[in-house]
């Protein structure tokens, strides 16, 4: 579960004895929009308007405003790219940035740092990504819809987020952790699936061009260049030798976010020692300060600014790389990169003659099937078969009730799949039906997951004590059956 940021927490936790809307919103809708991590929010609400806004009197108007044509020229060159294909070539990328920042954070030095531990979202991966193209291919095979097997491949880490986001409180942060893990596997297995099955021109240069920037970044880190100047104009380089190379540039942004360090450049531990010469400098410079002699004071301030200037050098160097990025991506992630995304993308309309179509098609039924039992089939079983084998364990704090919500999750292919519903589909019929058992697929994964979820979770009435504190501390709090101490009362109100 994404947490509040701690000033804004207590905040919302002294509002919320007053109502109970003010109770909800803080332990339910909040952390969708004030979370440090990629937060769902605002996501679900764009994806709410563009499917509105589709099947409305405005259609025809939002449709032609998002394949308006945006492009940037250097002297004979040109990138040109619809608005909805800005989005995908040049925004998700980033999303998919912070995606592979975060799980190599976990995998390093978090709760996936264990290898039996972290080898349970691998398997389920794997799993998550065979079954769902048997099933498609089953109802497809020899058909006209085989060229669509990758459709249900790759599940919408986004949504599945948000949906988790739900859950409220109860929920332990592994199950999170698991879910970005699983999706990293899953969206390079995905992906991978685009740039070989989906693209009939790779094109080798370019593609080289782009592994000798991506080692170039590399060397960058293994030599230890602070500035963050030359990785961001390596990275754009890479991005624009993928999309020469006709790869989608989400796999650029999941390799290039494996290469962030997790390590601080100066460890706690030796911190210590290292600030008690600027320590003893600025001391020194602050008596100079204070003497009689203009000159002294002068220098005195100098030094004083040298010293300061190591210091804080010091203090930053105490931050590991990948917190900084995180720090800076994700808002942008969250409240630009991915509702434009959705705005751009999750639009569709809806007809009485589609959905008729669509019920009786190979190529809906497979999508349906792959993503709503695929996912979760594939998911559960590879995992249970690798515990069973020794090649696994399942993580603490879970249970085999709270892994079948995360697979039952995975189904929600909306996005990535609406993306390869267009590489196999475009522009025919065989399209819009698979764009609709995309929805209708999607919708029902996570309907089915949150209510899987709340019943795998714990009570919410320990949990929802142990994040908010006693709400027995509360004057007038919220629950008016329970008995409050006077002496509590009165200690709240000195507060």
């Amino acid at each position: 579960m994404p947490k509040i940021p701690p000033r804004l927490h207590g905040k919302l936790r002294a509002r919320a004895h007053h109502s109970r809307f003010a109770r909800h919103y803080f332990q339910n809708i909040a952390p969708l929009f004030f979370a440090p991590e990629v937060a769902g929010g605002p996501l679900l609400i764009a994806t709410a308007v563009a499917i509105v806004a589709m099947n409305s009197p405005w259609a025809e108007a939002y449709a032609t405003f998002w394949q308006t044509p945006l492009a940037f020229s250097f002297g004979g060159s040109e990138l040109r790219y619809s608005l909805a294909e800005w989005a995908n070539e040049a925004l998700l990328p980033v999303f998919f940035f912070g995606i592979g920042v975060e799980v190599k954070r976990e995998l390093t030095k978090g709760l996936l740092s264990e290898r039996a531990t972290a080898a349970f979202p691998f398997f389920g991966a794997l799993g998550g990504l065979l079954v769902p193209v048997l099933i498609y291919l089953a109802f497809n095979m020899g058909g006209e819809g085989q060229r669509g097997w990758g459709i249900p491949v790759t599940m919408d880490t986004a949504f599945a987020l948000g949906i988790l986001g739900f859950a409220g409180h109860r929920m332990p942060r592994i199950l999170r952790v698991l879910l970005m893990a699983f999706s990293a596997v899953d969206d390079v297995g995905g992906l991978l699936v685009i740039a070989f099955a989906y693209t009939p021109d790779v094109r080798l240069w370019p593609l080289l061009g782009a592994l000798l920037a991506y080692a170039a970044v590399l060397g960058l880190i293994r030599t230890g260049v602070i500035s963050s100047v030359p990785y961001v104009l390596l990275g754009v380089v890479v991005w624009f030798l993928m999309q020469q190379a006709h790869v989608h540039a989400t796999l650029a942004g999941v390799a290039l976010g494996f290469l962030v360090p997790t390590s601080p450049r100066v460890s706690p531990g030796s911190f210590a020692s290292k600030v008690r010469h600027p320590l003893r400098l600025f001391r020194r410079a602050r008596r100079q300060i204070e003497s009689d002699s203009q000159e002294r004071k002068q220098e005195g301030h100098e030094d004083a600014a040298r010293a300061l200037g190591t210091l804080s050098e010091l203090s930053d160097a105490t931050y590991e790389a990948a917190e900084r990025v995180l720090a800076v991506a994700n808002p942008w992630i969250t409240f630009v990169v991915l509702p434009l995304f959705a705005l751009s993308n999750a639009g569709i309309a809806i007809s009485p003659d589609l959905l008729r179509d669509a019920v009786a098609s190979p190529i809906a039924l497979g999508i349906v099937a792959g993503l709503l039992l695929g996912k979760p089939v594939g998911f559960l079983g590879a995992t249970w078969l690798a515990c069973r084998a020794g090649l696994a364990r399942l993580p603490e704090g879970t249970s085999w009730a709270m892994i079948t919500a995360l697979g039952i999750l995975a189904g929600i292919g909306f996005t990535v799949s609406l993306f390869i519903t267009e590489l196999a589909f475009g522009g025919s019929r065989y399209e819009e039906l698979a764009r609709i058992a995309v929805l209708a697929s999607s919708l029902a994964a996570g309907l089915l997951g949150y209510v899987t979820l709340r019943w795998a979770l714990p009570a919410a009435g320990d949990a929802d004590d142990r994040e908010n504190g006693d709400r027995a501390d509360w004057p007038n709090g919220a629950d008016s059956g329970q008995v409050r101490s006077p002496a509590r009362v009165k200690m709240f109100r000195k507060q």
